[in-house]
């Protein structure tokens, strides 16, 4: 078993927060400088999402996937429609330099691109290809149906996405853009730029797919580091954000447990169950109202080996950030809650 020497600055500690004049007037540093600076905890930065629909376009891109020129006002909204209502999220992808040989109807003589549905939910994790050339085919997709077990054979199944989408945050193409063409080396995996990953001020940002694992604040050592080590079976804390489609508390213990342990295996610490304390009902729903005493309790297993397993409660509290500039594009300062362990006991 690997272990890491762990430090408490991986554990996403309290964060001291940059004063300024005015209040609403721009930030002087850009969004992912100011991160730094402030030595914001990436961990718990996850996105909510599970499904994916990734369309490739090679630009201009918009604000949101949506958002752009390249399909008409009236399908763009059909397609929001039935993205929003299987809970899935709109990427658009790219290539980024040389494009390697493979994909369906990727770079066609006959104009045709590629779409992808991903799913990274536990258990299925794969990801499905098809192929496209007027918007209104993208119609003719559920976007809720089950990936069969055959999707594997439809195209990739390892994919690095590096958000690069500068018309959303500038910070995302100026360091986005040089940390997928170093990514884009590592073999064995099909690399694309994309669009909004979400934390513009950690970029540069990466998800990795189908397990649905984000990273951040890379550049191109520490994105090729990164790769190396998740083919090793590990992940690198510092640049760790979280695996989507698990809510933020869960993000957090999951983060203190593994350091606590000392184990950044892939996969040796998991969620059994978790649940808001306010609300006391399992769901794990965010708590209406519960501001700065937001707390929640997350049962976790640690897979130290084989038939070894040892079973820990994290009690997990969130609170509200001091207002800052969340992106390059803000006009005002915005808070976000930011969760920490509070206590962590082995159960019987």
């Amino acid at each position: 078993m690997t272990q890491h020497t762990c430090s408490p600055g991986m554990t996403g500690g309290p964060v001291l927060e940059t004063s300024r004049d005015g209040g609403s007037a721009a930030p002087a540093l850009r969004c992912a400088d100011a991160a730094r600076s402030r030595g914001e905890p990436l961990i718990g930065s996850a996105v909510r999402y599970s499904r994916f629909l990734l369309l490739e376009v090679p630009g201009p891109w918009g604000t949101s996937a949506l958002a752009g020129r390249h399909m008409e006002a009236d399908v763009a909204r059909e397609l929001a429609s039935a993205a929003a209502a299987s809970d899935t999220h709109v990427l658009l992808i790219r290539r980024s330099g040389h494009r390697p040989p493979g994909g369906p109807g990727i770079g066609d003589s006959d104009g045709a691109r590629a779409w992808a549905i991903a799913d990274t939910s536990p258990g299925v994790e794969r990801v499905l290809w098809g192929s496209w050339r007027d918007p209104v085919d993208l119609l003719g997709l559920d976007l809720s149906a089950v990936l069969p077990d055959t999707a594997g054979a439809t195209g990739p199944q390892r994919l690095a996405l590096v958000c690069t989408n500068g018309k959303r945050d500038q910070c995302c193409a100026l360091r986005g853009r040089p940390v997928a063409g170093a990514v884009a080396g590592v073999a064995g995996w099909d690399t694309w730029e994309c669009s909004h990953l979400g934390g513009h001020r950690f970029a540069a940002t990466m998800m990795l797919l189908p397990s649905g694992d984000m990273f951040g604040a890379l550049d191109r050592e520490s994105a090729v580091e990164v790769m190396g080590r998740f083919d090793a079976g590990e992940l690198v804390p510092s640049h760790y954000r979280g695996r989507c489609g698990q809510p933020a508390p869960v993000q957090a213990a999951l983060h203190a447990a593994a350091v606590r342990l000392c184990d950044f295996r892939r996969g040796a610490v998991q969620v059994a169950r978790f649940r808001s304390l306010a609300a006391g009902d399992g769901g794990g729903r965010s708590v209406e109202g519960a501001g700065d005493a937001e707390r929640w309790e997350v049962e976790v297993v640690h897979h130290a080996g084989p038939g070894w397993e040892m079973a820990y409660r994290v009690e997990v509290a969130g609170s509200w950030r001091a207002p800052t500039f969340l992106s390059c594009a803000d006009g005002a300062p915005k808070a976000e809650v930011n969760y920490v362990a509070l206590t962590f006991s082995r159960l019987p």
